[in-house]
């Protein structure tokens, strides 16, 4: 999978584009991506995505880093991120499709119905409409999915990642959630001391938050699937109110230090809770483990 950047090198490549965010991934994204990769096999050519390495307003569900290991899944050909800076911001439409157009020899366009672009998002369907006819390009503007009697959409994801609703988020989205990162060298070690070796990786900035608490989860080291309970939040029983996702994986032994680790998210298990003391902490996390799948 190549990443060709917005506004750089002229890609000659025939291709379908897909326009969007795809922040989220869901399924909606999802269906959209399976349809291109249809047309583009039909046709012969290339499938492209357009996405966005800024943050939207509030953060992402999946950071740019995450989002290309997800794309790289569906098969797709190349990804054509934009940066989301004040100069995109304030491109109209018109400009917007002009440069796309400049650059990648695009021969059709797949959006959702309700797809929106240009400065203070001015232009949709109808405008992407004519300019194609302009240009003969075709359009694919696909009906949205529908999640839970409502379009599936990265508001929706965020609304279940404020509960903590992991379970119910893995069917919008089509897939675990998950948070990648490099495992931290810092730490008090306490983990250690008490039975209970940890690894804590510090979310991506950009990543929209997570519900504070422990959940069940999962990680791939070294080729080997391993269980685990993950601590995501503050650690209020050390006085440590940094956000920070803290896991104990069941009869790992090795060191994670630096290593880069993508984790996966099961069911939430309980609230975070101030312990007493480091032994009141080990004997909770010893039920927690009773409760792993």
């Amino acid at each position: 999978m190549k990443i060709i950047p917005f506004g750089e090198k002229k890609y000659e490549n025939s291709c379908v584009l897909l326009l969007g965010y795809f922040d989220a991934m869901h399924i909606g994204h999802r269906k959209l991506i399976a349809d291109a990769k249809q047309i583009a096999i039909r046709e012969g050519i290339e499938t492209g995505l357009m996405t966005f390495t800024g943050a939207k307003k509030g953060g992402q569900v999946f950071v740019f880093e995450e989002r290309l290991r997800l794309y790289r899944e569906t098969g797709i050909d190349f990804v054509y991120p934009a940066e989301f800076n004040s100069e995109f911001r304030n491109m109209s439409g018109e400009e917007f499709l002009r440069q796309v157009t400049d650059q990648m020899n695009v021969k059709e366009f797949v959006c959702g119905e309700d797809y929106r672009y240009g400065k203070n998002a001015e232009s949709g369907i109808k405008e992407l409409s004519e300019f194609c006819k302009e240009k003969s390009i075709a359009l694919y503007a696909e009906r949205l999915v529908e999640y839970g009697g409502e379009k599936a959409a990265a508001s929706e994801a965020k609304r279940l990642l404020d509960e903590g609703n992991v379970e119910a988020l893995e069917k919008l989205l089509g897939g675990k959630y998950f948070i990648s990162g490099n495992v931290s060298t810092e730490g008090r070690r306490v983990g250690t001391r008490i039975g209970f070796p940890t690894a804590n990786i510090h979310p991506q900035v950009g990543k929209y938050p997570l519900r504070q608490g422990v959940y069940a989860v999962w990680a791939e080291i070294d080729g080997k699937k391993y269980k685990g309970i993950a601590n995501y939040g503050a650690r209020p029983t050390f006085e440590d109110m940094r956000i920070v996702l803290e896991i104990y994986f069941v009869g790992y032994e090795g060191n994670l230090y630096g290593k880069e680790l993508t984790v996966y998210f099961d069911y939430f298990l309980r609230e975070n809770r101030k312990f007493s003391c480091a032994e009141e902490l080990q004997a909770q996390l010893k039920k927690d483990l009773e409760k792993l799948k």
